[in-house]
């Protein structure tokens, strides 16, 4: 499913079956109300606050300036440094 082009729909009752030890969980705006439901707060790595959020239009390109910024949100969300 990842390597086909365009977007994928999960239902949120199959999420947990999607997640990592990790989520990046990228925001436009969209209807986020997922985040409410049990079965997104019972994930592990919502439970064990591994959710790191970037917003959508910082992500979009693959320029250097926006890539700088890509490194520095992963370095100080995964490693909390930066």
């Amino acid at each position: 499913m990842a390597l086909k082009e365009g977007y994928y729909a999960l239902s949120p009752e199959v999420l947990p079956e999607y997640a990592g030890d990790y989520i990046v969980l990228s925001s436009n705006g969209a209807d986020n109300s997922f985040k409410e439901t049990e079965t997104y707060k019972n994930i592990p790595a919502v439970k064990n606050n591994r959710v790191f959020e970037a917003n959508a239009a910082e992500f979009y390109f693959n320029d250097p300036v926006t890539l700088d910024y890509q490194l520095d949100f992963f370095l100080d969300s995964f490693l909390n440094s930066k």
